[in-house]
């Protein structure tokens, strides 16, 4: 066998080999890749739950938040009446020239009649008392409709109070809602990091798989081209040894033809070789 083949025959060994070793190395990649891919899936639904699972969207937060809604908006409305109403009580008195408050003489009032019902008075002291109580009374009815709206001014500041307490309620509520509701930003923080960690390997095992595949496609292609040279190179050997078996062939044939010419006796190879030149 000529020097040239074997070398070429070593060559497509070593190139074989190098193949079969990339090829293992770019499936090791390959997996690598995958594993790290579905790692990173995994945890993508884990961050997905803490992020949903305890969403502020949920049904308890909704229904604090249409109450505070609809308890605030009530407050507004009534300190609009309050301005409104308070407006008018105070074109009112200025136009009656009022300068005192109709609940603050009312209670007066009050007091001096329990006074009166309660204490042993002297007649004189009952007295007294009885002419403030008209005075007081007097200054009343020249207040007229201002009691009213003192009256009514009083409603709305407790009605404003009372949906002001109802509001602020409904919001403790809600921050409580909604921080139990909070999701673990500490869990959330490890899985972003755990996710941004696998995401660099995953990176580096594509890049070493495409590396791999490269280096694959480039052998691969050289063992091709060695395989097409190896193969031209036995046609063209088995050619030369065809046509040296030929030549030889025909120098015996000739040889045994010559015994013929002579008369002389043919040995068993002779008879063989005359049955292989076809004569």
């Amino acid at each position: 066998m000529m020097t040239s083949e074997k070398e070429l025959k070593k060559g497509i060994t070593e190139l074989k080999n190098t193949l079969n070793k990339l090829n293992v190395e770019k499936e090791e990649w390959f997996t690598e890749k995958e594993g790290l891919k579905k790692e990173v899936s995994k945890l993508i639904s884990q961050i997905k739950k803490i992020k949903f699972s305890k969403t502020t969207d949920n049904k308890e937060v909704q229904k604090l938040k249409t109450e505070r809604n609809k308890y605030n908006d009530e407050v507004k409305k009534l300190i609009s009446k309050f301005k409104k109403l308070n407006s008018e009580k105070q074109k009112i008195m200025k136009d009656k020239k009022i300068t005192f408050n109709p609940g603050e003489i009312s209670k007066q009032i009050e007091a001096l009649d329990y006074s009166i019902q309660t204490e042993a008075l002297s007649f004189d002291k009952e007295k007294k008392i009885m002419i403030q109580i008209r005075h007081l009374k007097k200054q009343m009815t020249e207040a007229g409709d201002v009691q009213g709206l003192f009256k009514e001014l009083k409603e709305v500041s407790n009605k404003i109070k009372e949906a002001k307490d109802k509001a602020e309620d409904c919001h403790k509520k809600l921050q409580k809602e909604i921080k139990d509701s909070k999701p673990d930003y500490e869990e959330f923080r490890k899985l972003t990091k755990q996710i941004n960690d696998l995401k660099k390997k995953q990176e580096k095992a594509f890049e070493s798989f495409i590396d791999s595949k490269n280096k694959f496609s480039k052998i691969n292609s050289q063992l091709k081209e060695k395989l097409k040279n190896a193969k031209g190179m036995r046609i063209e050997q088995d050619f030369k040894v065809k046509k040296r078996d030929t030549h030889i062939l025909e120098e015996k044939t000739k040889e045994v033809e010559e015994k013929l010419k002579k008369k002389k006796k043919l040995t068993n190879e002779d008879l063989l070789v005359f049955q292989g030149s076809g004569k």
